[in-house]
């Protein structure tokens, strides 16, 4: 009887606008692309990725946010704009994607901005290092791989710091190659340094022998090398070691794409004594990589070879999913992810980063690093450390 009469109550109260009754919300799936080369010079990255993101998920669920997340991939097939772009578009207007992680290389990243832009759907950058591409090129635009000057700037200032007084310049004559060679020159000079020479190396040349002697000429102490990681990192690798350079005064400096760890057993003994400066190595001490290398080699073994293309896949999904986080309870918005990210700090196992609260683009520590073969293998160690450095 009571029942009843409480039935009877709650009708006549809601009839009368007394109580409302909250729809419950079905839960929200969002479409996240990955535009990544999963074919191509860099079809490895691809294979990192889906690795990582497995193992991710397995850490840390699949529902941030309370949300679901479809991955859709898309092959960019390395740096080719046109595929890009047109890999972008589908994601965009047919599939509906709601965030995008890629794309990799930095014309890739030039190449769907507009589209990224007009949509309104945020991309976190895996693998373009150009400067000032984030916060200019989109609104949309997160970065968690790394900048030409994160890298260049630091080694520079090293150099100046080591009685390195003079300096030949080596780069791959494109976008980042002549951005690297730019911010080395004016760093370096700013320090007091000479730049005796700068040579500039076409893009498509598998022939470096010819450019050792102008090396051999330069009369400086140190050469500063740009590649990109492939083939034409370890194609300079080995001209150097054939001419003999490796058996003099001679230091070499390079960004840490010249002895990625994805080509640094293929680089043998010619990588030895390298000096670098990268964002990741495996050998990193921190507790939070030592854990991670142990999981990824657990599950993964060593094939690809862990290194930055993991980390900066990682890193990305950390933003992914708390973006998604900062959202919970409501409808997907892609202003609201953007603005809850930026100026955010992560645990990374590279050390700690962060977004710019501005900008959007990565924060991160820099490490001076020496090739060296531990255990039998080619490792990348760290010996120096510049904390915190801005990607601008």
């Amino acid at each position: 009887m009571k029942v009843t009469m409480l039935i009877k109550a709650a009708v006549i109260a809601i009839s009368c606008g007394l109580l409302t009754v909250t729809p419950v919300l079905a839960q929200e799936t969002v479409k996240v692309g990955m535009l990544i080369s999963y074919s191509g010079i860099s079809a490895s990255a691809g294979i990192a990725s889906d690795n990582v993101l497995k193992m991710f998920q397995k850490k840390y669920g699949s529902e941030p946010g309370g949300k679901k997340i479809e991955f859709i991939r898309r092959d960019t097939t390395g740096p080719n704009p046109e595929v890009a772009r047109r890999m972008a578009q589908e994601l965009i207007v047919r599939e509906k994607v709601q965030v995008i992680l890629g794309p990799d290389f930095t014309p890739n990243v030039l190449a769907i901005a507009p589209l990224v832009t007009e949509g309104k759907v945020p991309a976190i950058i895996t693998g373009a290092a150009t400067r000032g591409i984030v916060g200019e090129k989109s609104p949309y635009y997160l970065r968690t791989f790394f900048s030409i000057p994160q890298s260049v700037r630091p080694m520079a200032q090293w150099a100046a710091k080591n009685d390195i007084k003079k300096v030949v310049i080596v780069i791959a004559d494109y976008g980042p190659g002549q951005d690297a060679e730019q911010t080395f020159t004016k760093t370096f000079t700013e320090a007091g340094g000479v730049i005796t020479s700068v040579i500039k190396v076409p893009v498509r040349n598998s022939e470096f022998s010819g450019y050792m002697q102008k090396i051999k000429d330069s009369g400086a102490d140190a050469a500063f090398v740009f590649m990109p990681i492939g083939e034409l990192s370890l194609g300079f690798l080995k001209a150097y070691a054939d001419a003999g350079l490796k058996n003099t005064k001679l230091k070499l400096l390079s960004t840490g794409d010249v002895t990625d760890e994805s080509t640094l057993d293929a680089s043998g003994d010619a990588a030895l004594g390298v000096i670098s400066v990268g964002h990741y190595s495996p050998t990193h001490p921190a507790a939070t990589n030592q854990a991670f290398v142990k999981s990824y080699l657990a599950e993964f073994d060593k094939t690809p070879r862990l290194g930055f293309a993991q980390v900066t896949m990682w890193d990305a999904l950390q933003v992914l999913y708390a973006g998604l986080e900062a959202q919970r309870g409501q409808k997907f918005d892609p202003d609201k992810f953007i603005a809850s990210v930026k100026g955010k700090q992560f645990d990374s196992p590279r050390g700690p980063i962060s977004l710019d609260k501005t900008t959007g683009d990565i924060i991160q520590n820099a490490y001076i690093r020496r090739v060296e073969r531990i255990g039998g293998v080619l490792q990348n160690i760290e010996f120096e450390t510049i904390k915190d450095v801005a990607a601008q």
